[in-house]
């Protein structure tokens, strides 16, 4: 379930694309690439999702404390609330669909503000901007660092298949001189 439409929007445009995304770094670069490469580019999406829920979760925690200071109740409700079907591809899924749950509910505080007039319209408008650009941001990222690190195993894939062809190519002898005779390995159809 999310409630705001900011966090719907976000679902809507980003989580497909970055689930997918963590599924070919998950199964299709193990299956193509090396297991080392995988690990590293493993690390690489796991630190920037971690980071991003952390983020969140501490600017969460600020506008609720900001939103207790008032005295300002942030259990509101949401007349749009939208219950949505979730595809989960990779563990790593789960901790993108968690950020933008972790933003749903930083929404009902940041509503919560800005209902109070705590908080301006312009600095409402700009906090939704900023976290919603960070958010898809970050799936974009994922997704360009699966795609390079697949096309990277591709082509590391067909260059050996390359080698492996040329090595076992028909041999065929070349006279340089009189005296020299070369061996030079051919790749058939040549």
């Amino acid at each position: 379930m999310l409630n705001s439409l900011h966090a719907q929007q976000i679902f809507d445009r980003g989580y497909e694309m970055c689930a997918n995304a963590l599924f070919s770094l998950s199964v299709v670069l193990r299956f193509i690439g090396s297991e080392a490469q995988a690990q590293e580019v493993d690390a690489l999406v796991d630190t920037q999702i971690d980071q991003g829920l952390e983020e969140i979760r501490k600017e969460s925690l600020r506008l609720k404390e900001v939103a207790e200071g008032n005295g300002i109740e942030t259990a509101i409700g949401y007349t749009s609330a939208k219950t949505i079907d979730v595809q989960i591809t990779s563990p790593r899924a789960i901790k993108y669909l968690a950020i933008i749950r972790e933003f749903d509910a930083m929404m009902t505080h940041l509503d919560a503000l800005w209902l109070s007039c705590v908080i301006s319209d312009s600095q409402y408008a700009r906090g939704v901007y900023e976290w919603k650009r960070r958010i898809l941001r970050l799936a974009g990222q994922i997704r360009q660092v699966a795609t390079r690190a697949v096309l990277a195993a591709r082509r590391k894939e067909t260059a050996s298949e390359t080698v492996a062809d040329a090595s076992e190519g028909p041999l065929v002898e070349t006279e340089n001189s009189p005296t020299d005779h070369t061996r030079v390995k051919l790749p058939e159809g040549e």
